[in-house]
């Protein structure tokens, strides 16, 4: 199920690159207008009249994940539009890297060593890529890359908090959130084109709403570092896309960033799965 949604979600670039005439600030409400539509209508069906005591339940963690959220979405979708289309999706990629600093913070969790060379070697990878910005002056989609990262990544946080409740509405409270700055963004401006239009309902209500219902439904059954190597898909696949049928080709400086940051989450999650699984073998080991 998580493979598949981040095959599926890896279309993001394509079809951003795809659109006639939409600004930037209509394409995160519309897309988002239509994945709130599409996500309610799921949690109906499922809850029917428990929904709002769903809504009910998520708590501060739930509004704090909206928030975060519903920063996250805008920020990705301006990031897109101010860099390519690899870039942006590298920077992202060293989200697992900032959750793991920021559950340090707020969760007191444990940082292991490999994470720490994890995160320092991603850094790397990072300055990398904001230097290539600099010199081809896509600095500032650079910049919103990363901050879509950190959102994504306080995201993340907040879910684990809320870990014991279905933070499912928090996603729908996000996606508000995230549609009423389009909406302010675009001065009120519905008027899209009817393929515009259409891309918004296949991008919003159909694939948005299916890669996020079963990713969150998958989560549940493997590791996060499990996770962390399958989400790697689809920081991969995207810049594919659009190199494949828009042409739009990365530097080789940031490729080489990039690629810096990719084999730094990899190798982080690839040790993390054989701890994990070398303890559990260890534990059985010992049982009578």
């Amino acid at each position: 199920m998580i493979a598949g949604s981040c095959v599926l979600i890896s279309v993001n670039g394509l079809v951003i690159r795809s659109f006639d005439s939409a600004s930037d600030w209509q394409i995160i409400f519309y897309r988002q207008a239509f994945f709130i539509a599409g996500l309610l209508l799921v949690l109906i069906l499922q809850y029917r009249s428990r929904l709002p005591g769903m809504f009910r339940q998520v708590g501060w963690a739930g509004i704090g994940g909206a928030i975060s959220l519903g920063l996250a979405n805008p920020t990705f979708i301006m990031a897109l539009s101010h860099t390519t289309v690899a870039s942006a999706l590298f920077t992202i990629s060293a989200s697992p890297l900032i959750t793991a600093v920021l559950a340090r913070i707020f969760l007191k969790e444990h940082i292991s060593r490999p994470t720490m060379v994890a995160i320092v070697v991603a850094m790397i990878g990072i300055s990398i890529m904001v230097s290539d910005g600099i010199l081809s002056g896509s600095i500032f989609g650079n910049l919103l890359a990363l901050l879509c990262a950190f959102f994504f990544s306080t995201f993340v946080i907040f879910l684990r908090v809320g870990k014991d409740r279905n933070m499912l509405p928090a996603s729908v409270m996000g996606a508000i959130i995230g549609g009423l700055i389009g909406l302010v963004g675009c001065e009120f401006d519905f008027k899209v084109s009817l393929h515009d239009l259409s891309l918004f309902f296949l991008w919003g209500a159909v694939i948005v709403t299916i890669v996020h219902y079963f990713f969150t439904l998958g989560s549940r059954y493997i590791t996060g570092a499990e996770i962390m190597l399958i989400t790697l898909i689809e920081f991969t696949l995207g810049p594919i896309w659009v190199w494949l049928v828009f042409a739009e080709q990365p530097t080789r400086i940031a490729l080489i960033g990039g690629l810096i940051v990719l084999s730094a989450v990899a190798a982080r999650a690839l040790l993390m799965m054989y701890q994990e699984r070398s303890t559990r073998h260890l534990s059985a080991t010992r049982l009578p």
